[in-house]
């Protein structure tokens, strides 16, 4: 692990680059119309190990206006690699922990006086200098996308009691100095701090950092419980406080070391309609909802910005490769310390399941409660989650083919499955394709949405895995790397062991069939 966390985003890159985890594109690139596809043949194409974040130093537009903003994407999720080096882990095994240790050990973030975030300001009258246009944001689906937007992390505070939010949140580009807030009703933002600044007549104050060091990205996708600072528990990724700057036309303090910040305020009574984007289900959501308007105070950058674009869409992408690290490390957390499982050893949201809908449990085993005890903790963690399966310490569940295995041979739907109701879809469009309503999408009638929790550990005894022993695929590895055979990559198990149902004289009749005495078991 490294000694000491990344002083700023720019020298996260350059350990980045010397890992040999960033690439730089030094062509012309179109924003509009090759940016993110060439993010997306990698994220097509190329398997996580091997993904890497893309730097453009030479951007423009589909008009062909050169931009002075470099764009970074992948940067914190492009693989799971990456996102264990922006947690400032060099194994991504040891992500758990370090998160556990950071809840465990979290800074007070310090006020500084000045910052490089605001090394140019645009504000008051120099506001018209910058339009939001300037800033190089891409179109994500070209030839879909219906308009550009900033996915980032949102800052704000309860105008009552000063609780802050950080939260991963999307702005809609609408005019020159205008944004659509991109923020679910159950996020955080929406659901305490907008309604306190409705009662008080006052607009909402928001800080949109881009740019940031990676820890403030995952606190800000981690839904950590309310009240809990975000800011904070990057503290203690980081082991130091973060130091925030105030700024400059709302009151509300910004990371000191982000690479832009835009301010402004979120309307208690605009709303617009928001165009089809892309999302973490994999479909446009194209239902054209009305969202409140977001008025730009001001914009402070670094000189030679750098502009962070998450991609976001269809899996894997990087908003899913960020969104299921999150909720893995929160999962663990949950389960394995506030709810006293110590059995729980890993857990997956894969890509596929936009780190929302599908979460795998690998447990050892102890009694018969504990798989139960876990799905019915991890289904009231969130109320959007949708399929939660349990499975056995020898399954892994980063492979969808061992999960399918365990459901298919260790648990029985009518003793093993369980529905609840009372969850909300989110974004899951199969809740409410049918509905005419826009209200019922957030809780369909009469019990909203439902999830499923199913336990696939192995109930009574069982033979052992049918593979041969361990010794004998040892030897045949051998052989196979003597003869320069392809490349292996080994997928568990890739020999058999014993469950319940073995004994000592099945194993003297094996021992003795493999010694060539094939009819020893008869004589036996």
């Amino acid at each position: 692990m490294p000694q000491d966390y990344y002083s700023d985003f720019r020298a996260y890159l350059g350990e980045l680059e010397k890992r040999g985890r960033l690439h730089r594109w030094r062509r012309p690139v179109n924003k509009d119309t090759e940016l993110m596809p060439l993010m997306r043949l990698q994220y097509r194409g190329i398997e996580d190990g091997k993904r890497r974040a893309f730097l453009y130093e030479n951007v423009r537009d589909g008009k062909g206006k050169q931009f002075d903003i470099r764009v970074a994407t992948g940067v914190y999720g492009s693989s799971r690699d990456v996102t264990a080096l922006g947690l400032g882990c060099d194994d991504p095994r040891d992500i758990y922990e370090k998160w556990r240790d950071a809840l465990s050990h979290m800074h007070e973030p310090r006020v500084v006086s000045s910052a490089p975030v605001q090394e140019e300001v645009y504000s008051g009258a120099r506001l018209k200098e910058f339009p939001v246009t300037r800033l190089p944001s891409p179109v994500e689906e070209p030839g879909f996308s219906c308009g550009i937007r900033v996915t980032a992390p949102f800052i704000t505070k309860d105008p009552d009691t000063g609780m802050r939010n950080v939260g991963m949140y999307s702005g809609h580009f609408r005019a020159d100095h205008k944004l659509i807030a991109g923020i679910a009703r159950t996020h955080h933002a929406l659901l305490y701090h907008h309604p306190s600044a409705v009662k008080r007549k006052e607009p909402l104050p928001v800080a949109i950092v881009l740019g940031s060091l990676p820890d403030i990205t995952y606190v800000s996708a981690a839904n950590l419980p309310y009240g809990v600072d975000e800011i904070a528990v990057a503290g203690g990724i980081r082991r130091r406080p973060v130091e925030m700057v105030a700024c400059k036309t709302i009151p509300l303090e910004v990371p000191a070391d982000a690479e832009i910040v835009i301010e402004g305020e979120i309307s208690i009574d605009a709303m617009e309609r928001s165009e089809p984007f892309s999302d973490y289900p994999g479909y446009l959501m194209a239902e054209r909802g009305l969202r409140p308007v977001i008025d730009i105070k001001a914009i402070t950058h670094r000189r030679d910005a750098i502009f962070t674009a998450i991609l976001v869409g269809l899996p894997p992408s990087e908003s899913n490769g960020i969104s299921r690290t999150c909720r893995e490390l929160m999962l663990y957390n949950f389960l394995k310390y506030s709810c006293n499982i110590p059995e729980v050893l890993e857990i997956c949201c894969p890509e596929m399941g936009g780190g929302w809908n599908w979460w795998v449990i690998r447990m050892a085993k102890s009694h018969p409660t504990k798989p139960k005890q876990a799905l019915q903790a991890a289904s009231g963690m969130d109320t959007t989650n949708k399929i939660i399966i349990t499975v056995d310490e020898d399954i892994d569940p980063k492979d969808p083919e061992m999960v399918m295995w365990a459901m298919s041979f260790a648990m029985q739907p009518h003793r093993d499955a369980q529905i609840v109701t009372g969850k909300s879809p989110l974004l899951d469009p199969s809740a409410y394709a049918l509905m005419n309503n826009p209200e019922e999408r957030f809780f369909p009638p009469p019990v909203g949405c439902s999830g499923l929790l199913i336990d696939a550990t192995r109930k009574g005894k069982y033979p052992p895995v049918g593979l041969p022993k361990k010794q004998f695929m040892e030897r045949a590895l051998e052989i196979w790397r003597e003869e320069e055979m392809p490349e292996l990559k080994l997928r568990n198990p890739w020999y058999g062991y014993t469950l319940d149902l073995w004994t000592a004289q099945d194993d003297e009749l094996a021992e003795a069939v493999a010694r060539g005495d094939y009819f020893h078991s008869v004589e036996k």
